[in-house]
C-alpha cells in the first residue's frame, strides 16, 4: 500500500508542463544522439577514403550481431563490394568505430610481417580481473607479455618436439580406432552411421588431455566425461556466449564493461585446479613426458630463478601458467576435429580424392616396412594437400585482425606506399578477410571446386599461394600449426585405414556455417555412412 501511496502521489505532482519538459529532454538526448551518431559515421567521407555505408547502431556487422548471417559471409560480402573493389583497403565501422577492411596481399603481407611492429597486437581482448585463463594466454595476451611467452613456447612446438609426442597422440589414435569398430553395423548393408563432428571432438579432447595435461580424459569411453562437458561449454554458443565472442573480438570495451569472458568460472575452476595438481605430482615424482607440462614446469623454475635476481617474470603472475595450457586446450581440439570433420565430408562427396587418400596411406604403410611412423606420417604429401584444401574452403577463424600500435612517437602507420593518402591511427583496428581472399578466384582457380591438386608444384601457378593463410602468417602466426596438422593427420590414418565413407540420407549437401559463431563451425551435424574396408 505505501509503495502504490508514493506511485500515486508521484502520478499527481506529475503536470502537464513536467511531462512536457522531460518529453522535450528525451528528444533533446535522441537528436543529440543522433547527430552524435552521424559525425561519427562521417568519419571515411570526411578522411576521403573509400567506405561501406554503415547501418545506424550496428556500423557494417549488423549481420554478425544479429546472428542473421555468419562471419564468412559477413566478411565475404563486405571484400566483394562495390565500394571496396580495386582498393588496397575500405572503410568500415564496427558499431561506431571506424576500422579498415584490408583487401590487398601486399599490404596484408605488410601489417602482419614487414610492419609488424606496428600491429603488434590482436584487437581481440578478454577482461582480465574476471578472465585471468582467458586473458593471460598467448593468443589474447598483448606486448610486451606476448612476446614473452611465444619465445618461451616457440620450442614447444619444433619438429623434434612432435616427435617426442607422436606416441602419446597414437596412443589416444588406436584408441580412436577401437571407438569406431564398436559402432553398431547395419547387417543388410554391413556399414556403420557416424555423426563425425562428436566423433572427432571426443578424439582430439583426449589428444589434448594427454599432451597439454598429462592425464587421461577416456572421452571416447565415456562422452559425457569432465573433459567433454568443458570443451563443450567453450564452443556451445548459445546467445549469451555468442554475444561474449562478439564482444570479444570486434568491441573489447564492453568486454570490459560487462566482463564477458572465454572461460566460465567453473572452467576456470577446473582447469587451473587440474594443471597445478598434475604439475605439483611432476615435480614431486620427477615423471618427464616431454608433454607441455614438463615445459610449464621448466618456464615455472626459470622463473623463480629470475625473479631471485629481482626480475618481475610475467609467467609467474595469477595464472599465466594455467592460462598457457588453456588455451591449447580450446584451441587444439575444437580446431582439428572441426578440420577432420569436414576432411570427412568432402571426402564422401569426392570418392575419387578418397580413393587416392587411401592409396597413399597403403603405399606408404607398405614402403615403412608394416609400421605406423612418425617419418611415415610426414611422408604423406597427398594427405597434406587434403588438408590444406580443407582449410582453404573452411578456414577455423574466417578473418585476422590486428590493431594499430605505432611507437609513442609515432602518430600512426602511413599508407601512402600503397596509393591511400591516409595513416592508420592508434588502436584502430584493421581486419583480414581470409577465407574472402581463399575464395577469391583472383587467388585461387575455381575456388567453389575441392582440389587438392591445386597445391601441387605444376598446378601452383593457376594459385596464389601467398593468400593462402589458415594459420595466419608473421610472428603471430599459429604457434601449433605442427601439432594440429600432426593429431589431424594421425587421427584421419586412424580412420581410413579401416574405412571408407560414403553419403548418406541425412549428409547435407553443402555446410551451412553456425550465425552465432565467431569462428567457422558447422551449422547442423555431419552424418555419414561408414563402409568397414581395412586396409591394413
Amino acid at each position: 500500500m505505501f509503495i502504490l501511496s508514493v506511485l500515486y502521489g508521484l502520478g499527481r505532482a506529475l503536470t502537464a508542463r513536467n511531462l512536457t519538459e522531460i518529453l522535450a529532454t528525451l528528444a533533446f538526448i535522441c537528436c543529440a544522439l543522433y547527430l552524435w551518431l552521424q559525425y561519427q559515421y562521417s568519419y571515411w567521407r570526411r578522411h576521403r577514403i573509400p567506405y561501406i555505408e554503415p547501418s545506424l547502431l550496428f556500423g557494417n556487422l549488423k549481420g554478425i550481431i544479429k546472428s542473421e548471417v555468419d562471419s564468412c559471409a559477413l566478411f565475404q560480402h563486405l571484400y566483394r563490394h562495390e565500394k571496396a573493389k580495386d582498393h588496397p583497403a575500405v572503410g568500415i565501422y564496427v558499431m561506431n568505430k571506424p576500422s579498415l577492411l584490408i583487401r590487398d596481399l601486399e599490404l596484408i603481407k605488410a601489417i602482419m610481417i614487414k610492419d609488424f611492429n606496428y600491429f603488434s597486437d590482436r584487437h581481440a581482448s578478454s577482461d582480465p580481473h574476471s578472465d585471468s585463463l582467458g586473458s593471460d594466454n598467448l593468443f589474447f595476451t598483448k606486448n610486451p607479455k606476448w612476446k614473452e611467452i611465444r619465445v618461451k613456447l616457440t620450442p614447444v612446438f619444433t619438429s623434434g618436439k612432435m616427435k617426442q609426442l607422436f606416441p602419446l597422440i597414437e596412443e589416444v589414435a588406436r584408441e580412436y580406432e577401437k571407438y569406431l569398430h564398436a559402432l553398431e553395423v547395419d547387417p543388410k548393408t554391413n556399414t556403420k552411421i557416424l555423426e563425425v563432428r562428436e566423433a572427432n571432438a571426443l578424439y582430439t579432447t583426449d589428444v589434448i588431455a594427454i599432451t597439454a595435461y598429462g592425464v587421461q580424459a577416456n572421452s571416447l569411453n565415456d562422452p559425457n566425461g569432465i573433459f567433454r562437458k568443458r570443451g563443450k561449454e567453450v564452443f556451445t554458443f548459445t546467445w549469451l556466449r555468442s554475444l561474449e565472442f562478439k564482444a570479444i573480438f570486434f568491441l573489447p570495451i564492453v568486454v570490459k564493461l560487462f566482463r564477458f569472458k572465454v572461460f566460465s568460472k567453473e572452467t576456470t575452476v577446473f582447469l587451473r585446479d587440474l594443471i597445478n595438481h598434475v604439475m605439483d605430482e611432476r615435480i614431486r615424482t620427477g615423471l618427464v613426458r616431454n608433454d607441455l607440462i614438463d615445459v610449464l614446469i621448466k618456464f615455472k623454475q626459470e622463473a623463480e630463478e629470475e625473479l631471485k635476481e629481482g626480475k618481475k617474470p610475467f609467467i609467474l603472475e595469477r595464472d599465466a601458467l594455467a592460462a598457457q595450457a588453456a588455451i591449447f586446450f580450446t584451441a587444439g581440439f575444437e580446431t582439428t576435429s572441426s578440420a577432420m570433420s569436414l576432411a570427412m565430408f568432402e571426402m564422401a562427396h569426392n570418392q575419387e580424392v578418397q580413393r587416392r587418400l587411401r592409396a597413399e596411406l597403403l603405399e606408404a604403410y607398405k614402403i615403412n616396412d608394416g609400421k605406423i611412423t612418425y617419418e611415415m606420417l610426414m611422408s604423406l604429401k597427398y594427405m597434406d594437400n587434403v588438408l590444406k584444401e580443407v582449410l582453404r574452403r573452411y578456414p577455423t577463424l574466417p578473418f585476422l585482425e590486428r590493431v594499430c600500435t605505432p611507437k609513442a612517437d609515432e602518430t600512426g602507420y602511413s599508407l601512402k606506399a600503397f596509393g591511400m593518402d591516409f595513416t592508420v591511427p592508434r588502436t584502430m583496428p584493421v581486419y583480414m578477410p581470409i577465407q574472402a581472399i581463399h575464395m577469391d578466384p583472383k587467388n585461387f582457380k575455381d575456388p567453389e571446386t575441392f582440389n587438392p591438386d591445386r597445391f601441387l608444384p605444376e598446378n601452383k601457378h593457376e594459385n596464389n599461394m601467398n593468400a593462402y593463410m589458415p594459420f595466419g602468417i608473421g610472428p603471430h602466426n599459429c604457434i601449433g600449426e605442427r601439432f594440429a596438422m600432426m593429431q589431424t593427420k594421425l587421427g584421419l590414418l586412424y580412420f581410413f585405414r579401416n574405412h571408407y565413407v560414403t553419403t548418406c540420407e541425412k549428409t547435407p549437401t553443402k555446410i551451412l556455417l553456425e550465425p552465432r559463431a565467431v569462428i567457422l563451425k558447422a551449422m547442423c551435424d555431419i552424418q555419414l555412412k561408414l563402409v568397414p574396408d581395412p586396409l591394413f
